[in-house]
């Protein structure tokens, strides 16, 4: 009875110790808070987190004056699902929006929503019930635009003023050109106002500063979102000579005069924030929505702009360099200058909670993210749970330009450890990050068991979300893999004996290449796709491409040397055969529209069409090339190999899938 009484008054005692330091973070005058959130940049673009060769002496500054968290962690390497779970400070899926929202039929393509549901909790619903004026300048990119006329104006998340630059309604930067123009004011809700896209940043700092200026007796929230970091980069004409010494590549150097630029009106903002005399009032946070871009389409002429420093990946990946973004707070008198965080993890969904935990104000218990107070204020410690991410199929599409930069669906972080696998227990990768900061050993057999552990939890996750994942997959390490060329992304086909690469495929009739059916893009529903290459082969039949079977699929294949293209709708088979004979390195072409016409093209030349109509339900097999092994498509038996060369092989997919 006395132990039970004595635990009984130490609770009593450690409950009232929380609410008592509740209340003294409560009593604590409320801080104006500024959210710096750039778009495409990279761990190490700012010179302050290892930038190579230009320097960002205002984002410097700004991380001198307080601490740098090189363990800061977005939600998803993509932009739309970023910003949502930095501003709701939950994980993107429970609202539906998985990658970059697009037109309505685009969402619908992936399973998303076309906007954040205007119900989100909202850090600025929170802090203007708390007395705070708010206000979004910048990037939106979380609905409206396109086609997207009916979603929620800024002011439905919270915020008092806005002036949006991309993908957003009501008051918004357009570029300058009569289409962009029209097309905007086609959507209406709010004034359109044209801009070229060098004076996109001076627009959007000079309404936060006005803010400030307006609000200087707080407390104020203000987010700054630029996006000139994000592709193209237009900088003002004639800045970017400068960087002739820097790089031998315009695109490169652009991307270093719109960085200078950016880095220039960052600075503008702290130093209104300075001479305002608000320096001990305000909360700064810097940091970037995912890594820089990584379009395959750019390797042909150099690396793509952006740096990532150690850190394996780009935009689109999983990998460090998609997700691990420079972070950087400063609180003038609450955060101690110039210090570096190296072990504490923090996440986007963990910003919300922490700055109204700094506002006194409190939040839902439904909230993925954390209270990260004592990190920013230089106390280190661990997070007391995992970060998880899903990106990739069948959400999303876009994917590193390189094929070592193209991660697994899932991942997930737990102190130093990560784990990344697909839904089907494929390519499953354990990395331990303080030894192998670059994700280059992997350790799944290694210890198996924390591997076995970690997936579980991301099985757990994944059906708290809505995801698909076989529980009971069977983790196998990454094979070997070959690129092939789809709609301007690389899709990683396993690779069964096939010599080559990309460019030229060596099949042997017992060899092929298999994509597996969670990663093959949506063909259902009248989605148009094209297959194209060159081909030459040492036998009278087998199959160059196949997809499904006889019941929903279509296939590319050699007959007694005739070229086929055939599709099946509802185990309806139509075919296209060339004429004469295929002999010697042949060109072709096999088109289905979204009209259910089909095409065949060889050497340039129409050798026949027919009405196939639409396939209904996506085909269940995977994508093979070189082979069709399960269900026939054509009018043979499985399985059918092909033997011979297969060059330049392209796929073209509808946009969104």
């Amino acid at each position: 009875m006395k132990l039970h009484a004595l635990a009984i008054f130490a609770l009593v005692a450690f409950s009232a110790g929380l609410e008592s330091a509740f209340a003294e973070e409560s009593k604590v005058e409320k801080p104006n808070i500024v959210v710096i959130f750039i778009d495409d940049m990279g761990f190490a673009d700012p010179s302050c987190f290892g930038n190579p060769l230009i320097k960002t002496p205002h984002i410097d500054q700004l991380a001198a004056e307080g601490i740098k968290l090189t363990n800061f962690y977005v939600n998803s390497p993509i932009c739309s699902a970023s910003r949502v779970a930095l501003t709701t400070g939950q994980y993107q899926g429970r609202w539906k929006i998985h990658s970059f929202l697009n037109t309505r039929a685009g969402n619908a393509n992936r399973g998303m929503a076309d906007y954040l549901d205007a119900s989100a909790p909202t850090t600025a619903k929170k802090l203007k019930a708390a007395g705070y004026a708010t206000a979004h300048f910048g990037k939106w990119h979380m609905g409206g635009g396109r086609d997207v006329d009916d979603a929620p104006l800024p002011q439905a998340y919270g915020f008092d003023e806005s002036l949006v630059s991309f993908e957003g309604l009501g008051d918004r930067i357009i570029e300058n050109n009569p289409n962009a123009i029209e097309r905007g004011r086609a959507l209406g809700h709010g004034k359109i106002i044209p801009c070229e896209r060098w004076e996109r940043m001076q627009v959007q700092t000079d309404r936060t500063i006005d803010f400030i200026q307006r609000h200087q007796n707080g407390p104020f929230y203000v987010r700054l979102f630029p996006n000139d970091v994000h592709d193209a980069h237009v900088p003002l004409p004639g800045s970017a000579d400068k960087f002739k010494s820097v790089s031998d590549d315009p695109y490169v150097r652009d991307f270093f005069a719109v960085l200078e630029e950016m880095d220039k009106h960052i600075g503008r903002v702290v130093s209104t924030i300075d001479e305002l005399n608000l320096g001990k009032k305000t909360l700064i946070l810097f940091t970037s929505d995912n890594g820089p871009t990584d379009w395959p389409k750019k390797y042909a002429t150099g690396p793509p702009a952006g740096f990532t420093g150690p850190y394996r990946g780009r935009k689109w990946s999983l990998f460090e360099g998609g997700i691990r973004m420079p972070f950087i707070a400063r609180w003038t008198g609450r955060i101690p200058a110039g210090i570096e965080d190296t072990t504490s993890v923090m996440s986007a969904i963990d910003v919300s909670p922490t700055l109204c935990r700094f506002a006194g104000v409190p939040v839902e218990d439904d909230l993925d993210g954390v209270n990260r107070g004592d990190v920013l204020l230089g106390q280190p410690s661990r997070r007391s749970k995992p970060v998880f991410w899903q990106y990739g199929h069948p959400h999303a599409i876009l994917k590193g330009g390189k094929p070592e930069h193209q991660s697994p669906t899932f991942a997930m972080r737990d102190g130093r450890w990560k784990f990344l696998v697909n839904p089907d227990g494929s390519e499953a990768q354990l990395y331990d990050l303080e030894a192998d900061e670059g994700e280059t050993s992997n350790l799944l057999t290694k210890d198996s068991q924390r591997a076995a552990a970690m997936a579980a939890q991301v099985v757990a996750w994944a059906n708290d979300l809505g995801f698909a994942f076989d529980k009971n997959a069977r983790l196998t390490a990454p094979v070997p893999t070959i690129a092939i060329l789809a709609s301007n992304q690389l899709l990683r086909f396993v690779n069964h004996g096939v010599k080559g690469d990309t460019a030229s495929l060596e099949l042997n009739g017992k060899s092929w290449l298999d994509l597996p059916a969670f990663r093959a893009p949506k063909v259902a529903g009248g989605r148009s796709l094209q297959i194209k290459g060159i081909f030459q082969s040492s036998s009278s039949s087998g199959v160059i491409l196949a997809h499904g079977g006889h019941q929903d699929g279509y296939s590319v294949y050699l007959d007694e040397s005739h070229l086929c293209f055939v599709a099946c709708t509802n185990s309806k088979r139509s075919v296209v055969r060339s004429s004469v004979p295929i002999t010697g390195s042949t060109d072709f072409e096999a088109n289905w529209n979204a009209n259910g016409e089909m095409f065949l093209k060889v050497n340039g030349k129409l050798v026949g069409k027919a009405k196939a109509g639409i396939i209904q339900h996506e085909p269940g097999d995977s994508i093979q090339i070189g082979a069709d092994l399960v269900q026939p498509v054509g009018d043979y038996k499985t399985p059918n190999h092909f033997s011979g060369i297969i060059k330049t092989l392209t796929f073209k997919y509808p946009n969104g899938t």
